[in-house]
């Protein structure tokens, strides 16, 4: 192994070759590690400075692998083939359940159109959801993976993001043509609908309208029942967009022409750091984080 370190440097550095050679480009690579896109060039040229040749050929911001970085490519992405496939060989003290916690609208909305896609290629684990609004605190120690909204400043947990926070108004289409809304100076003539508990102020509609405007506001408990009331044509909501896209590109409700809001908020998926010895968990983990960046 001490020889290993003297030739490449650390095995960081063959991750991100590996990574970066796959995609043939950086960024991507970056995004993938959940890196900067400068500490994958800083690897590459730790590599390619232990190495004693450029693995990349670099025209401005494309890349493309040298006859040198062609054939490290193929030893190297063999060589974790290999070790992939003797970490699965390897007996494992899991039953394979996984119990998942999450709010109904990231179930509903989100999750459950693509968990076929989940059992078919994972159909050795059992998934246990527990759809729940009202999230307890971590000190509860009863799931193995949460997703969550919020800064993903959360101790004692490990985070990572999935769903970046895009909001803006959304109506059901005959909504939008009774009322004849045009424009963000309609907003306080028609319903507005409300979610009762909101982290983000862009989920608050005091944040959307001018000073002195009275609207009425019609409030609901959960998420999932505010958009099923746009849809039946009750008010105007909040469409938070990986949750209402599906919604919008059938046409059931349609964006309001009021540009979109972003915040630093978003949903991230939390991991207990006891889950994380578990293999059916890490499958489970990847297979999120990967419809996350697929939407």
């Amino acid at each position: 192994m001490s020889d290993l370190r003297k030739t490449v440097g650390t095995l960081d550095n063959l991750v991100a070759f590996e990574a970066a050679a796959r995609h043939g480009n950086f960024s991507r690579a970056a995004r993938e590690l959940l890196v900067a896109q400068p500490a994958i060039s800083r690897r590459i040229q730790q590599l390619e400075q232990a190495l004693g040749t450029d693995l990349f050929e670099r025209q401005g911001t494309r890349i493309r692998l040298t006859a040198a970085g062609q054939q490290f490519q193929n030893a190297v992405t063999t060589a974790f083939r290999s070790i992939e496939h003797a970490a699965k060989a390897l007996p494992r003290e899991d039953d394979g359940v996984v119990s998942l916690r999450v709010n109904v609208a990231a179930a509903s909305l989100w999750l459950m159109p693509a968990l076929g896609a989940f059992y078919a290629r994972f159909p050795d684990i059992r998934l246990h959801l527990v759809c729940i609004d009202e999230l307890p605190e971590f000190s509860n120690s009863d799931f193995d993976l949460e997703i969550r909204f919020g800064t993903g400043s959360w101790p004692n947990v490990d985070s990572y993001p999935l769903l970046e926070e895009q909001v803006y108004p959304v109506a059901s289409r005959e909504f939008i043509a009774a009322h004849e809304l045009r424009g963000p100076q309609c907003l306080g003539r028609v319903p507005l609908l409300q979610l009762e508990n909101f982290t983000s102020p862009l989920m608050d509609w005091n944040t959307w309208l001018e000073t002195g405007v009275n609207p009425i506001i019609r409030r609901l408990t959960t998420y999932a029942m505010v958009l099923e009331a746009a849809r039946f044509g009750h008010g105007v909501a909040l469409g938070w967009h990986p949750y209402v896209r599906q919604a919008v590109e059938k046409g059931d409700l349609v964006r309001l022409p009021i540009e979109e809001r972003t915040s630093t908020y978003r949903e991230f998926l939390v991991v207990k750091s006891a889950s994380r010895r578990r293999f059916s968990v890490e499958q489970t983990k990847d297979w999120i984080i990967e419809l996350a960046r697929a939407s």
